[in-house]
């Protein structure tokens, strides 16, 4: 690095990505000498003159940027201060790889604190629309969205995430290309909730990951693996959500998901997983109605009768349907992010339109996301009776039961939990894309094996 390396000025590695947008911005007609990093920390201005040394050093690391493209992942640092607001640390995950990966500083020594380095959640927000006949377009750097009465509601797009828009809401193709450009997804959704698809950036990231997906999924003995790990989970989730929220259930109820749980690990082929699944769901199922208050039931109104859908018939099935369904919105979003193909999954059938991965991975929270949502808004009277439309044949949510119902599921996707594996708190929607780079970790042969959350 030599002669350009500044005393007690920038760190070399922000001197180069200057140096690179300094390069850019000469290839395309400006011309460009220096510039200044401006360090938050200390509050310094740091000029960097881009002198031939530093721009030759430069090439050199975009050179070896490109060979390293094709190379697999390198460990991560130990204990490094430079992890810290390092712009890749949640992809990297440099402490939980290691920690994974049982690696310690030296033989017989306690493994270092797992440090909190990755973001504890994601602050943007998700935007719901609903509402025959509502407009959602773009007015300079903001979201507009106009009700069919005229009322006009404008957010600041840099605070966006995600726009799902319900039912037959028009939206307009210069924020649909805004979206795609600032890499923020669309959802589509029937006004009863049913998740249709989505719009997001062209996939072109992380091509290798997705060659690993396919080639790892092709494997029936890496399948196996994969789905015996998230069943298990799953059935243990759903077994801690009744242990803590459930009144009158039988110890032998525990026990018994507790057995099927440990039953996932000495199957022999999905079919059999498949059922112990199913066995174990009918289980939690056939209690679910002891976790359960509903404020305002009509006198021998039956609460919820067993699971049903399409459509649901009563308020807790259409409550877990559109949970569901938001559910699966978050992990498809997650998926795309990492890089793997959503419909290339390794336990529910492939099937034209289906994305099986999301479906896969979202199996463990089901009960401590979706099904804890169902719980908390109806046991503290957050919605009731009232709020449904009850037919003879079919359950729907009001629109205002609607809206009540989001927020709940926002605050659920922004809770802030302890993580069981790495001791550090953060929000389950960052738990979520945790999950999935860990999964993609595993595909690319970094791990050893992948396991789901298991709440305890």
């Amino acid at each position: 690095m030599g002669e350009w390396v500044l005393n007690g000025g920038a760190w070399p590695n922000d001197q180069v990505q200057l140096c690179a947008q300094g390069l850019l911005l000469r290839a395309n007609g400006f011309p460009s000498t220096s510039g200044r990093i401006f360090y938050r920390g200390n509050r310094k201005s740091v000029r960097v003159a881009f002198t031939e040394p530093l721009i030759q050093f430069t090439l050199s690391v975009i050179r070896r940027a490109h060979e390293l493209e094709h190379e697999p992942m390198p460990l991560p640092l130990r204990q490094s201060n430079r992890c810290f607001r390092c712009s890749l640390n949640a992809i990297c995950l440099p402490d939980e790889t290691l920690h994974l990966l049982g690696s310690v500083e030296e033989e017989g020594e306690t493994p270092p604190k797992i440090r909190d380095i990755v973001p504890r959640r994601d602050d943007l927000a998700t935007v719901y629309v609903t509402g025959h006949g509502t407009r959602v377009g773009k007015s300079g750097f903001e979201v507009t969205i106009v009700q069919p009465d005229g009322d006009k509601t404008t957010l600041p797009m840099k605070d966006v995430r995600h726009i799902s828009l319900f039912g037959n809401v028009q939206i307009s193709t210069q924020l649909i290309h805004e979206c795609l450009e600032q890499g923020i997804s669309v959802s589509y959704l029937t006004a009863a909730g049913r998740l249709l698809g989505m719009a997001h950036p062209i996939n072109t990231k992380n091509v290798l990951v997705r060659q690993a997906q396919f080639r790892r999924f092709d494997d029936e003995q890496t399948r196996l693996r994969l789905a015996q790990a998230i069943v298990r989970a799953k059935i243990l989730n759903q077994r801690t959500l009744l242990r803590r929220n459930g009144s009158g259930v039988k110890r032998d109820v525990l026990q018994k998901l507790k057995e099927a749980a440990d039953r996932t690990s000495i199957t022999g082929e999905i079919g059999s997983l498949l059922g112990i699944e199913g066995w174990a769901a009918k289980l939690y199922i056939e209690h679910f109605p002891s976790m359960l208050k509903v404020a305002g039931a009509p006198p021998g109104q039956v609460v919820m009768n067993g699971r049903n859908r399409r459509p649901p018939k009563d308020p807790v099935n259409a409550l877990l349907s559109l949970a569901y369904s938001l559910l699966a919105r978050e992990v498809y979003a997650a998926v795309v992010a990492v890089g793997l193909d959503p419909l290339l999954g390794f336990y529910h059938r492939i099937e034209p339109g289906r994305p099986a991965l999301v479906l896969d991975l979202m199996e463990p929270f089901r009960p401590i996301v979706a099904d804890s949502v169902v719980l908390r808004v109806l046991n503290t009277g957050e919605l009731e009776w009232s709020d449904f439309y009850m037919g003879p044949e079919s359950c729907a949510l009001k629109d205002k039961g609607r809206k009540t119902f989001f927020l709940a599921f926002e605050r659920r996707m922004h809770e802030m939990v302890t993580h069981p594996v790495f001791g550090y708190r953060m929000s389950y929607r960052r738990i979520l894309e945790l999950e999935v780079r860990l999964l993609s970790r595993f595909l690319m042969g970094e791990f050893p094996e992948y396991r789901p959350l298991v709440t305890r």
